[in-house]
């Protein structure tokens, strides 16, 4: 009580306030006010936020009689954040306009019409969905915001498409679209309950998506090449297809390691055995039509590698990836030994 009299006194005073003037702003008597301060009394709880507001502090601190500074501190952090946030949002918000009013009266007056205007209103969506949207979007911030930007580029894409009178939109709105695949699906796999039940194989689902989505910007790349004369025929069933299906099936078969029931420098090894014997065998058998093709599969192939030989071209390549290869090599070799280190050492302590 008498810690609270005191503090009550100091912040009376601090507030240029009479014992007098106290009461009469709480409608209690000023001998109540100077029992409060003598430690005598204390003040009804109901008069607390009152008294509280007229002191200038918090209810917490008028019942604990200190100042709080570690709260007020963060009120104040919280303040300037909002000032500042608030000030970000503006700023980008005035930028807009600026941007947007010149643009429409320029194109007015030169073209008589609007046309480029239209691009410069969807790059400045394209721009919002990356400066202010993220502030106004409160729940299922990592889902809404990339799938807004990416809606945002479409539109600039189709605009840009629509203004150059072209016929590629599909292909660069379908390669933005993998790529976030690659990086947001695992993600989403692992945090949203929708994928509750299949997360142990988002891996393989995340990578059959990916290249789903490949195949179909394979198949829309072919269609276009081959309409606009980039190609004489199609490729995508003779080329693309089997080498995206063999590469799919590299990859789950790297992602089946983990299944195994051995230690991590064990599934590392068979991993880096896996790859170096692609590198070692696939390059050996392969053969296709296309010179240009098969002069780049003739420079993998490492049993051909001469080290006496390092002059330009095909035996420069093949000295290179023997090398590639050999490093991999010895680091399955070395996590191989490593790996029956470890399940040695773990059996003898199992046994013991």
């Amino acid at each position: 009580m008498t810690d609270f009299g005191n503090f009550l006194k100091q912040k009376r005073q601090e507030k240029s306030l009479t014992q007098k003037q106290l009461a009469g702003i709480l409608f209690v008597s000023e001998s109540a006010v100077s029992k409060w301060e003598k430690g005598v009394a204390h003040p009804d709880i109901t008069l607390l936020p009152k008294l509280a507001e007229t002191l200038g502090v918090t209810e917490h601190e008028l019942i604990t009689a200190s100042v709080d500074n570690t709260t007020r501190q963060e009120k104040v952090q919280a303040k300037k954040w909002r000032v500042l946030s608030f000030s970000w949002s503006l700023f980008f918000y005035i930028a807009y306009a600026i941007a947007l009013v010149p643009c429409f009266i320029c194109n007015l007056a030169i073209n008589k019409t609007l046309s480029w205007f239209w691009i410069v209103v969807s790059a400045l969506l394209l721009a919002f969905t990356f400066t202010n949207l993220p502030k106004l979007i409160k729940k299922h911030k990592l889902l809404l915001v990339p799938l807004s930007s990416y809606l945002a580029l479409c539109v600039l894409l189709a605009v840009c498409c629509i203004y150059t009178q072209g016929k590629w939109f599909l292909i660069p709105a379908l390669a933005i679209l993998l790529g976030l695949v690659i990086i947001f699906m695992p993600i989403y796999i692992a945090k949203y309950k929708i994928f509750s039940r299949v997360k142990k194989f988002g891996d393989f689902i995340s990578v059959f998506i990916d290249f789903a989505v490949l195949n179909i910007l394979l198949i829309v790349i072919d269609i276009y090449s081959v309409d606009n004369g980039f190609a004489i025929g199609h490729w995508y069933l003779k080329i693309a297809l089997p080498i995206v299906i063999a590469v799919y099936l590299v990859v789950n078969l790297l992602m089946s390691v983990r299944f195994i029931k051995v230690n991590k420098l064990l599934k590392t090894s068979i991993i880096l055995g896996i790859i170096d014997f692609i590198i070692c065998i696939v390059p050996m058998v392969l053969s296709v039509n296309n010179p240009a093709v098969q002069y780049e599969i003739d420079g993998w192939k490492v049993f051909k590698a001469d080290f006496s030989n390092w002059s330009t071209g095909i035996s420069l390549e093949r000295n290179v990836c023997c090398i590639i290869d050999l490093t991999i090599l010895f680091l399955a070799v070395a996590f191989l030994i490593g790996g029956l280190f470890l399940s040695n050492n773990r059996k003898k302590k199992s046994a013991k």
